[in-house]
């Protein structure tokens, strides 16, 4: 089987899990000239704040006020044998004021929002480091006992404080199946109210207790739409770190003869499409495809050129 590399997920990054445990060796990377820092607020990342908008690695030997103002720096691994970290600040409501860098102005700007703009390697990394801060930021507390935790291992391993507790916390990723249904030349696809103008997109839902991701497939689909599909196939995955999801495509068939009775709860509007139509998508505020940075768009696009 041929590997898909999707967006967020094709980063080259040597994360060096065994170096978290050797403290002094992640200490000595916050002085080290040869280190890189990208910094992340609230779920934003630092960008140069040029007409050249791209991801701002502070070299370490300019972080050090840097890591003054933040909260904690995780070990994301190496790049090209560079360290690299992510320094995490407060979560302020208001925009962070940063000390100078003796570089160049940066600017706070939402990864999701700017992805098209920057290479697959740099897009991965500050996704990864967006996911973790947004661990650290919801697991400050032990879920066991309720007292605080304390970040270790470089930050992939939260440590409960409590004296007869000590728990191991470890970063959580909540798996969602993402599946794209068909009947010969037409595919399903459906709206959610809250989704931007004209909006819509393959069917998905999150994985429940005692199930396979195959039977969760065929649930999601039953519930949204009403409709029983088969032939599930896996096609891919990718990491969807906003906040913390791994989304794991499949393709299914089903019937478009089927009625569609819709969960209003979840779906506002689902329809079969057909091939042309979708090929000739206005991708306006009146019908659009999803965005180009999902899995959900791939799905959509490789069956297009199915034929």
């Amino acid at each position: 089987m041929t590997t898909k590399l999707h967006i967020y997920a094709s980063s080259k990054l040597d994360r060096a899990a065994h170096l978290r445990v050797h403290p002094d060796t992640l200490q000595s990377y916050r002085n080290s000239p040869d280190s890189l820092v990208t910094i992340v607020w609230r779920h934003m990342g630092l960008f140069t704040a040029s007409d050249d908008i791209n991801p701002y690695f502070i070299p370490a030997s300019h972080a050090r006020e840097i890591f003054d103002l933040a909260e904690e720096v995780v070990f994301l691994g190496l790049r090209d044998n560079r360290p690299v970290l992510a320094a995490m600040l407060p979560h302020s409501e208001s925009t962070p004021e940063l000390p100078p860098l003796d570089l160049a102005e940066g600017t706070f700007l939402d990864l999701r929002d700017h992805w098209s703009l920057l290479n697959k390697e740099d897009a991965a990394i500050m996704a990864y480091a967006r996911g973790l801060n947004h661990w650290h930021k919801h697991h400050r507390f032990c879920g066991h006992c309720g007292n605080p935790t304390r970040s270790t291992e470089g930050g992939h391993v939260l440590e409960c404080t409590g004296s007869n507790c000590g728990k191991l916390h470890y970063p959580r990723t909540d798996p969602a199946v993402i599946m794209r249904v068909t009947d010969g030349d037409w595919c399903l696809l459906a709206r959610n109210a809250g989704w931007r103008a004209g909006g819509h997109s393959v069917l998905a839902g999150f994985l429940e207790i005692g199930e396979s991701l195959e039977q969760t497939v065929i649930r999601e689909v039953k519930e949204e739409v009403g409709i029983t599909v088969t032939n599930v196939r896996y096609h891919s995955s990718q990491p969807w770190p906003f906040p913390a999801s791994l989304m794991v495509g499949f393709t299914a068939e089903g019937s478009r003869h089927d009625p569609l009775v819709l969960d209003s709860n979840e779906i506002e509007s689902a329809k079969w499409f057909h091939r042309d139509e979708l090929i000739a998508s206005p991708e306006d505020e009146t019908f659009n495809l999803p965005r180009k940075d999902s899995i959900s768009r791939v799905l959509v696009d490789d069956w297009l050129k199915e034929r």
